[in-house]
């Protein structure tokens, strides 16, 4: 340890602590421009320098390390007068154009971090400030980022944040001496640059040089309201930025713990405008044939605004009909759900309808990735949680997804574990990746033969004795069974079978199985529950599950995919995976819900879009979903829906789907609601209400509630807190969650036991069922 005294402050430090860090771990606050607790350390702008004993100028604290006995001195009249000199020549070169005079005045901008030291340090920015422009404002045409050269003080954080938080190294400086500036690539645009438009130079920048394109000029906003992405299934953490009751930015927190800190991706910074899409539906809509009770036409007829009532009466009646006829009813759940609501389309399903046929919407274009993980490791879900798998994996197997597109933020921390760690990669696809620009090894495999090329891999650490052996005498079941099958996929045959190199295979098989622990990560490129089992299989031949840094990954596609699983939307699941199938299971939501529940498990989403267009399935009700515009199945669909005899729609907008409900039934976005998303780590998450619901849009849960009541008992909801409570009651994985417990920050990742457990991080194989070799 090292002590050294700061100010009137002795404490004790490690070797290398840097005296910002040193200061900081006091309570102690160095002022920095530069410096961001993110970013490496540069010294370039010289602000954060110190007085030290000894040394004849003053000292920058970002990168200047302790050393023993050091008299530091953070605001002595000598270190003021320093910063203040620094904030004036930092000022000489920078240049606002839209500072303006107000009665002989400048109004000054102070929502930038210059700005506000200058102020503090009553430094006069109007008279300090360069007299004019050197640089085109606004002169990269990339569509999100605002760019002005003239506000750039050569901080450099901008081209750390590229570089160590995105890792694509778009920005660099350029030029020497008056001349030097930042350039992109070789100073061309963005775009042309690889940037992937992230906005992380944007928020990063201290000084507004980088900026928001879309909201530059928006001004600043009248609150922060913190929630949940509603993309992909990684759950960022961001801020919506409401003005006179509307989103106009969003920003992240550099406050937040939350895995992605002040990391956004371009569809979670900048794709939130469809918040107030003009294609809206502002009121329930019916067709006119409902009005007038009158047979429906061959194109349903025209659609005419209705109240709530009338709508809802008018669904119930029909579906009630239909229910009590007999006819088999089919209901789809948006992915992008609520847990909240995404349990009351199980229970309205189950409960009001009868059915066990309801599923995720997603799946009709792509399963459920975690298929197949069930039946071999007990496991319905990722085993590991990002944070273990960027920072604890020795390798990265990454096979059937576009990890930097579909899950941007993690697969930029994969990326940066790559270039820092040397983490070796090998990805696996039939199409080229961006990822795979930082892999060790790609494999170009035929599609569909994921399973072989896993299978082949298997077959060659066996053949070269790299297995793990106290896994196979800790997990022996099916081993033999197993084994037998894996012998069949020699490296030949399975370069035949996949168009991989036997010695990629080699190469691949040797990566995996010298760094450990290896991380398997997929994604809807793995569409066969073979392939899953057969990853399964390859994570227990290397002894990779149960620890950090390894596991079995599947990166659900959809922001609540995982929780929609959870919450029952599965034609042979009650929520919490309990089996349709188990009497005890069944008894428990019976006595809740006060209905029978059907013992054999329901059509899948596929098969109820089948069966509608076959006249089996006479009504539809899709909660949040465009199946058509999402779907390559598109034309099949469209011909199905064509042909079902009532459809209930809720969704937010005008869609392709629209022309084919004969209800609809306007729901919100995730701005104007409050709930919980489970991310594919498993991690519950709030989702904050920022903005009233637009016209008369209702949040899912209300709709199903009033709509459950009209065709059932117990539909009797008053806030989605309420539907969790009784979640909780009745799924023993979210037995402890609570949304005063997730309001307080608590991070809790399933299974919660209890109000007093905080979770797993790691879910253990055998969870949910014995653990098996799978065959096939």
């Amino acid at each position: 340890m090292i002590n050294l005294k700061i100010n009137d402050t002795v404490l004790d430090v490690k070797e290398g602590t840097t005296i910002l860090n040193a200061a900081a771990s006091v309570g102690i606050i160095i002022p920095t421009l530069c410096y961001h607790k993110d970013l490496s350390p540069f010294g370039g702008c010289r602000f954060c320098a110190v007085e030290v004993s000894g040394a004849r100028l003053p000292m920058t604290a970002c990168n200047t390390p302790v050393a023993p006995q050091m008299r530091v001195l953070t605001d002595s009249p000598t270190v003021i007068r320093y910063r203040r000199a620094i904030l004036r020549m930092l000022l000489a070169n920078y240049y606002d154009a839209g500072y303006k005079r107000h009665n002989e005045k400048f109004v000054i901008d102070e929502d930038n971090e210059l700005i506000r030291f200058a102020k503090q340090y009553d430094v006069d920015v109007a008279s300090a400030m360069a007299k004019h422009p050197r640089y085109l404002v606004d002169s990269d045409p990339n569509p999100f980022v605002w760019v002005d050269r003239n506000k750039c003080i050569q901080c450099l954080r901008c081209v750390r944040a590229c570089a160590e938080i995105q890792g694509r190294f778009v920005w660099s400086q350029s030029y020497r001496g008056y001349k030097a500036r930042i350039v992109a690539g070789d100073d061309s645009t963005m775009l042309a640059s690889r940037c992937e438009s992230c906005g992380a130079c944007v928020v990063y920048c201290p000084t507004g040089a980088l900026d928001n394109k879309m909201s530059v000029h928006k001004g600043r906003a009248d609150k922060l309201v913190r929630t949940t992405c509603t993309y992909c299934g990684v759950g960022c953490q961001l801020d919506l930025n409401v003005k006179d009751g509307k989103v106009i930015r969003v920003t992240s927190n550099r406050d937040d713990d939350s895995f992605n800190g002040m990391h956004l991706c371009v569809k979670g910074r900048y794709g939130y405008e469809f918040i107030h899409h003009p294609r809206r539906h502002a009121k329930p809509r019916v067709r006119e044939y409902l009005l007038k009770n009158e047979p429906r036409p061959a194109e349903r007829g025209k659609f005419v605004d209705v109240d709530w009532d009338t709508a809802l009466d008018i669904a119930a009646k029909k579906l009630k009909q239909l229910r009590d006829g007999g006819a088999q009813i089919g209901t789809l759940a948006s992915g992008r759900l609520l847990n909240e609501e995404s349990y009351l389309v199980s229970k309205f399903a189950r409960q009001a309808l009868g059915t066990n046929n309801v599923d995720i919407a997603s799946n009709l274009y792509s399963r459920n990735e975690a298929d197949g993980l069930l039946d071999s490791l007990g496991l319905p879900a990722m085993s590991n949680s990002f944070d273990d798998v960027a920072a604890d994996a020795q390798a990265f197997f990454v096979i059937g997804s576009n990890l930097t597109e579909q899950h941007p933020v993690f697969g930029a921390r994969i990326r940066q574990n790559v270039l820092r760690r040397r983490v070796k990669m090998v990805v696996a696809s039939p199409d080229f990746f961006n990822i795979e620009e930082y892999a060790a090894l790609s494999l170009r495999h035929k599609a569909g033969t994921e399973a072989a090329l896993v299978n082949g891999l298997m077959n060659v650490i066996l053949e070269k004795g790299w297995e793990d052996k106290d896994a196979l005498k800790k997990y022996p079941h099916g081993f033999k069974e197993a084994k037998a099958m894996i012998d069949g996929y020699a490296p030949t045959r399975v370069s035949e079978l996949t168009g991989v190199p036997a010695d990629q295979l080699y190469a691949a098989a040797e990566i995996l199985a010298s760094n450990r622990p290896a991380a398997v990560l997929w994604g809807m490129g793995v569409s066969d529950p073979e392939a899953t089992r057969a990853l399964a299989n390859l994570q227990l031949l290397l002894g990779n599950l149960d620890v950090a840094g390894g596991g079995v990954n599947p990166l659900r596609a959809q922001n609540n995919s995982q929780g929609a699983s959870d919450m029952g939307c599965a034609p042979g699941f009650l929520p919490g995976y309990q089996p349709v199938s188990d009497a005890n299971a069944r008894g428990r939501f019976e006595a809740a819900w006060g209905s029978p529940i059907r013992a054999e498990a329901g059509m899948n989403a596929l098969r109820i879009i089948q069966a509608a267009g076959e006249g089996r399935v006479r009504a539809l009700y899709i909660v949040g979903e465009d199946i058509l515009n999402t779907s390559p199945e598109a034309a099949e669909f469209r011909a199905d829906l064509e042909v079902c005899e009532f459809v209930v729609l809720q969704e937010m907008a005008a869609s392709e789907t629209t022309r084919y409900a004969d209800v609809i039934l306007p729901d919100v976005s995730f701005a104007e609601k409050t709930g919980t998303f489970t991310s594919a780590e498993r991690r519950l998450q709030m989702v904050r209400q920022a903005i009233e619901p637009l016209g008369e849009a209702r949040p899912d849960w209300q709709i199903l509630a009033e709509l459950g009541g009209r065709l059932a008992s117990g539909w009797d909801y008053a806030t989605p807190a309420q539907i969790m409570d009784e979640i909780a009651a009745l799924t023993p994985i979210y037995a402890g969650v609570s949304h005063d417990r997730l309001q307080r920050g608590e991070r809790l990742q399933w299974p919660v036991e209890s109000k007093a457990h905080n979770g797993a991080p790691i879910l253990p194989i055998g969870s949910f069922g014995e653990v098996s070799w799978a065959v096939g």
